[in-house]
């Protein structure tokens, strides 16, 4: 075939595909529901295939073997619900006579189709082949599923679709577990939630592709992926039909809308998108709700939608066996005159179920039984409390209907998935009116990873994980013997958040409400409402203050008051931080946590407070560095750095780690530069640790700032440090991750290289810092700053400890923004003698002890005026 003929049917293509994407944009743009301007891109997508297809089969038209050829759309091009920029799933099918000619067609379709611009997924299959490899593979049977003839044999297309329909079928029982167990695989990549703040609207949980596996399950069923066939076949319920029809529509516009705003594939709703579809919409809000909360709840509402939809219909799909129903039926036994319970499930009996499921004191009683018996309640039974309560009008709780539910709270069992059913059929806001306002409400950092009603019933399902954990934390968990006030607690504890006051504060009135509303005693609603409004306190002791300074534990102590509230606000601390987000409970912060506890611990059994003569972890750390040294003939000088060593040192380093360190200083020379950096590979938290050693003025300023700039410039990503004085040295300790080396340990190279160069520009600190890369970290999390909402905030602290002024920076993060901090410090001659530096992906969190030169305190207002103002200004 000339080849000038087939380079103008790509110019041709190029140029209807631009034509009818523009079409469709301004369709989109004109406010046409996501379904027609989908089959719009279908038909477009139509019209280039066929053209390109025609210009390749022309010159073979007479030959026989085209008889045996067919080409066919399938995935979501043989659904018909592209987005602008889908690739275009093609099968060329083929009798064994006519592969030869199939091979070079699909050369001419893969050539032509890529040039005019729309990404062919092209493979070429016999009917039997085809079959055989949606048999053993789960995303090749989903994707043929949607097959549908574009162009060549109807008589080879219709033999391969009867066979492809009927072998699934028969085998539908094997397929359908496959399917899901794929689907359930790609959630966990994607969003096991739903209530995700930046979901993929095509593959995160209730998203495009559980509306799709609906059309999977019910192809290998009932031979139909059509919604409208399976709601007239009766396997789809007429209020799922309803709303999966809704949420297609709206997720097919909102994928689109993403598609032309990226200009390309794109299925990601990030953060600024959010924010200007939301806008772009027409949403307005409402008081104390912004548009993009507003939109995103929305989104939220189709989501959970589907997500029913989906986990019922491939319940139904997956019915267990009959000998399994018999065996359930026969070994079970009367709870009750309506209730039975199995081995396995626990159900209503037919006869009394219509009128068990309109009652809410019975669903909560029945909800409270399976919790405490840790069984299932059986998919009929649900299905039919599902359907009556999602009609049922809100009413005033009854005093039944509350015992039912805290007795519910009261075990752990199966918690999480219940409270789960129960927010989505609206019941736990009639209990709690207040949790209403939870529904979807986003959080604007990317520290959060989930919405506020979902990290809450995540917190609780992360207590209760805490049951058969060995750890300390499993001891705590397992001694709070009023589980369902811990319960309850995380359950409400950010209850408070979208109201302009502190939400802790909020929430804490709003406990009390709750404590009065659920006729809970005056002792647990009093405990209710301190730990809602305290729920943070543990974090803000453990990551931004020195725990070695025997002020800070005393004051923990006294806010806390016993020890049953301290092992409830730990437990609750740590439920709350696994529930952010995967990652951010890190070993490092569980760890902090862990001393925390321990130190207020000791204190309240004891009185001993860190440092104190009797303190028998920090004596047992001396004596192991002591030995270190003696065995490794440490000079003089060693032993008097380890009797001026601060309690956080001997407290937070490994006797063999600070022995070396205390070895390298005192065995240099007086020849040698004063700064000495040494770089390890710390394995709690999977970083590089550099420590700077520089002899100094006991008043001297700048050195954290110069050694962060040296580290920044390198291009490390510092995640966190730490300062500290012992005796004449400046001894601060940096955690970094290095670009360069991501997955691990960095190389002895690579590590002498930056040291010798931190090492450089600390003792000449005349010489300039060299330029900041523009990229310093291997993987970047940071929003763009239009949606950077929360407030940039300096706050100072006089009250904690009495020879310092805590001052506490919290920002979105930028590169070289330590430096900057640090250096801004500096420039106010402001003395720097501790730090706690932390990174929750995009937010910094940085606390720093200071004093002015004097030794006294921040404490003039034009002063703090002046120093807020250099730290403010360093945030772009």
């Amino acid at each position: 075939m000339p080849n000038l003929s087939m380079r103008s049917i790509v110019l041709r293509s190029r140029e209807l595909l631009s034509e009818g994407r523009e079409k469709a944009f301004q369709q989109h743009r004109s406010g046409t529901p996501g379904t027609q301007v989908s089959t719009l891109l279908a038909d477009l997508y139509d019209d280039v295939v066929l053209d390109i297809w025609n210009e390749a089969v022309r010159e073979y038209a007479t030959d026989p073997r085209l008889g045996g050829l067919c080409l066919i759309a399938h995935g979501g091009f043989g659904r018909r619900d592209l987005a602008p920029y889908s690739d275009a799933d093609l099968m060329l099918l083929t009798t064994q006579s006519s592969e030869s000619l199939a091979m070079k067609i699909a050369g001419y379709l893969t050539r032509d189709l890529g040039d005019s611009g729309i990404q062919p997924g092209l493979s070429i299959r016999s009917a039997s082949e085809a079959c055989r490899l949606a048999w053993v593979d789960p995303i090749v049977y989903s994707s043929l599923a949607e097959s549908r003839l574009l162009a060549g044999s109807l008589q080879l297309y219709k033999r391969y679709f009867d066979a492809f329909r009927h072998g699934a079928m028969r085998r539908s029982k094997r397929i359908i577990h496959d399917i899901v167990a794929a689907r359930r695989e790609e959630r966990t990549k994607w969003g096991e939630t739903s209530y995700l703040l930046r979901p993929n609207v095509k593959r995160s949980r209730g998203a495009l592709r559980d509306i799709q596996l609906i059309r999977w399950i019910g192809f290998a069923r009932y031979g139909e992926t059509d919604l409208d066939r399976l709601l007239k076949l009766g396997a789809l319920p007429e209020d799922d039909y309803r709303n999966v029809r809704q949420a297609y529509t709206f997720m097919l516009r909102l994928r689109n809308e993403i598609h032309f705003r990226e200009g390309k594939s794109q299925d990601v709703l990030d953060r600024p998108a959010q924010m200007e579809i939301a806008q772009q919409w027409g949403y307005v809000g409402t008081e104390g709700v912004l548009p993009v909360e507003q939109f995103m709840q929305d989104y939220f509402d189709k989501t959970r939608n589907v997500r029913y939809a989906a986990a019922y219909f491939a319940d139904d799909a997956r019915s267990r066996p009959l000998v399994y129903r018999v065996v359930e039926r026969v070994l079970s036994r009367k709870i009750d005159d309506k209730i039975r319970m199995g081995p396995t499930h626990i159900w209503v009996r037919d006869d009394a179920l219509d009128a068990f499921a309109s009652s809410l004191p019975d669903v909560l009683n029945l909800m409270s039984l399976a919790n405490q018996h840790r069984r299932r309640i059986s998919h009929h039974t649900w299905q039919a409390i599902r359907t009556v309560m999602q009609d049922r009008a809100p009413t005033q709780p009854d005093p039944e209907s509350i015992e039912a539910f805290l007795s519910l709270l009261s075990r752990p069992g199966r918690l999480a998935p219940l409270l789960r059913r129960l927010h989505e059929l609206r019941i736990i806001e009639q209990l709690i009116p207040e949790f209403r306002r939870m529904r979807g409400l986003l959080q604007f950092n990317a520290y959060h990873k989930y919405t506020v009603d979902a990290h809450s019933i995540l917190a609780i399902e992360a207590a209760t994980d805490m049951e058969d954990d060995p750890g300390g934390m499993g001891r705590r968990y397992r001694r709070i013997d009023d589980k369902r006030l811990l319960h309850l607690a995380l359950l409400i504890h950010d209850i408070g958040k979208g109201y302009e006051e502190d939400h802790c504060i909020v929430g804490a009135r709003i406990a009390r409400d709750t404590a009065k509303r659920l006729n809970l005693d005056s002792a647990t609603g009093e405990t209710l409402e301190w730990l809602v409004l305290k729920h943070l306190a543990v974090n803000v002791v453990a990551f931004r203050h020195d725990l070695s300074d025997p002020e800070i534990v005393l004051s923990f102590a006294a806010e806390v008051g016993s020890i049953r509230r301290l092992e409830l606000l730990v437990v609750h601390s740590v439920a709350d931080l696994i529930a952010v987000g995967p990652g951010v409970a890190t070993d490092w912060k569980l760890s902090l946590i862990e001393d925390l506890y321990k130190r207020t611990r000791r204190y309240f059994d004891s009185g001993d407070l860190p440092g104190s003569p009797s303190d028998p972890e920090i004596d047992e750390t001396r004596q192991r560095v002591a030995q270190v040294l003696e065995q490794r003939s440490a000079p003089p000088m060693a032993s008097e750095l380890l009797s001026q060593m601060p309690l956080s040192l001997l407290s937070r380093c490994e006797p063999d780690e600070l022995a070396t360190e205390i070895l390298a200083v005192a065995s240099r020379g007086d020849d040698q530069q004063p700064t000495l950096c040494l770089a390890m590979f710390d394995e709690a938290i999977k970083a590089m640790r550099y420590t700077v050693i520089r002899h100094e003025q006991r008043h001297s300023i700048g050195t954290f700032s110069r050694a962060t700039g040296a580290l920044a410039t390198s291009g490390l990503a510092i995640l966190r440090a730490q300062i500290e004085m012992v005796g004449d040295f400046a001894w601060d300790h940096f955690w970094v991750i290095d670009p360069e080396y991501p997955e691990g340990e960095t190389p002895q190279h690579r590590t002498d290289q930056i040291s010798q160069r931190v090492c450089h520009l600390l003792d000449n600190p005349d010489e300039p810092l060299p330029r900041f890369r523009t990229t310093w970290k291997p993987t970047s999390e940071v929003e763009p700053t239009s949606v950077n909402v929360l407030p940039k905030k300096v706050v100072f602290d006089n009250d904690t400890v009495d020879r310092y002024t805590i001052v506490s920076f919290f920002a979105y993060d930028e590169v070289g923004l330590l430096y900057r901090i640090a250096s801004a410090l500096a420039d106010q001659r402001l003395v720097l003698s501790f730090a706690k530096i932390d990174t929750h992906l995009d937010q910094v969190a940085d606390v720093f002890y200071v004093h002015e030169v004097d030794g006294t305190k921040l404490t003039d207002p034009n002063r703090q005026m002046q120093v807020r103002a250099a730290l403010l200004d360093v945030v772009s």
